[in-house]
């Protein structure tokens, strides 16, 4: 119990500090409409689109909150893989090709590279990306082009028009409401190859404040990924989620397969 509520005070203590930055932010003058600043489109739709994403837990404009984040090192880049993800992996070795849902700055990505995988990471924060890039340009070059790192809607990976063996999800599914979560399923669903797996790995615990991620429970997946619906799980279990600014988060880990239609 005071473990629990101690976890909670450090997160809404940290989140509460960046929501008054990016409200005082918002307050502040728009640039004039001749101040022009040089962007790359990203890829699965515009700017304005992408904004839109996330919609009832990070605001109206959440890319501005997720842009404020990674001006810093996040605090969930802890510079290596979760490690309850490793241990799945090694446990379920993926299929080729690799799409990271939501990479942020690629230490998941980059992981599965070293293991031989070609991975694509997609996240819609383009500093996540170019940390992700930057981190790439010091690897061995037979690591390094085993990765891509794009600027996408993670929620619609089928803007890619690519086939995958495998989809990570290391803290993406549980940034949306269940109307989101199910699209985003639906949208997994048509982009994995047969017997390819879904790996999530997502907080198991509410915080009764706004900028955070939602309780994500074995339940909720056993209800959403049956056989009925094309899903046989491998693997669901409780584990750990870790950052660099407070104790471990209680997490659920699954590894889920899809079936032959």
């Amino acid at each position: 119990m005071h473990w629990t509520l101690g976890i909670s005070v450090t997160f809404s203590s940290i989140f509460l500090r960046l929501s008054i930055f990016l409200a005082r932010r918002l307050r502040r003058p728009r640039p004039s409409a001749g101040t022009h600043r040089a962007s790359r489109k990203p890829l699965g739709g515009s700017r304005k689109h992408i904004r839109k994403i996330i919609l009832s837990r990070f605001g109206s404009d959440p890319l501005i909150f997720f842009n404020s984040v990674y001006q810093n090192i996040a605090p969930w880049d802890i510079g290596v893989p979760q490690p309850a993800m490793a241990a799945l992996i090694e446990k379920y070795s993926p299929a080729n090709p690799i799409l990271d849902l939501g990479c942020g700055s690629g230490d998941l990505a980059i992981y599965l590279a070293k293991l031989g995988h070609q991975v694509v990471g997609v996240d819609f924060v383009e500093s996540a990306i170019k940390n992700a890039q930057d981190k790439v340009s010091s690897l061995p070059n037979e690591t390094a082009q085993l990765l891509s790192f794009q600027v996408a809607d993670a929620l619609k990976p089928s803007l890619l028009q690519e086939k995958f063996g495998a989809v990570f999800d290391s803290g993406f599914y549980h940034l949306f409401n269940l109307e989101q979560c199910q699209q985003l399923i639906d949208e997994v669903a048509s982009i994995l190859k047969p017997h390819g797996c879904y790996y999530l790995h997502e907080f198991a615990i509410e915080f009764p404040i706004p900028n955070v991620p939602r309780q994500i429970s074995i339940n909720e997946l056993q209800t959403h990924f049956t056989v009925e619906k094309g899903w046989r799980i491998k693997e669901i279990q409780t584990v750990e989620f870790l950052s660099r600014v407070a104790p471990p988060v209680p997490a659920t880990c699954a590894c889920i397969e899809r079936l032959p239609i």
